[in-house]
């Protein structure tokens, strides 16, 4: 299996479990950021999966948000790992905060 179905298949799993443990959302967020640099060579068929397993985790950003505050500071991890705006998933709160607001 090439490293981008890996990636995709770990991410794509992972979002569907929003009860994992904060440091499984780390990870995920990893996975996430890791895809990102291989989404050029992602085929049709892989772009929808992504963007399904991202519409799933948006759903359950509040849960993810909820596991990992508990055993990090986002806004340090983020800091720590570089993280951009256009990555929006090391942005959680602001995910959370912005569907608080909708609601």
């Amino acid at each position: 299996m090439k490293e981008k179905e890996k990636l995709l298949r770990d991410y794509s799993v992972g979002v569907r479990y929003p009860g994992v443990s904060g440091f499984e959302v780390l990870d995920l967020l990893d996975l996430r950021s890791r895809i990102t640099g291989l989404e050029a060579e992602l085929t049709e068929d892989e772009k929808r999966m992504l963007e399904e397993s991202d519409s799933l985790f948006l759903n359950q950003a509040s849960r993810f948000y909820e596991s990992l505050s508990q055993v990090a500071n986002l806004a340090e991890m983020r800091e720590q790992v570089g993280a951009t705006p256009s990555h929006w998933w090391w942005y959680l709160e602001r995910l959370v905060q912005a569907e608080k607001v909708a609601s």
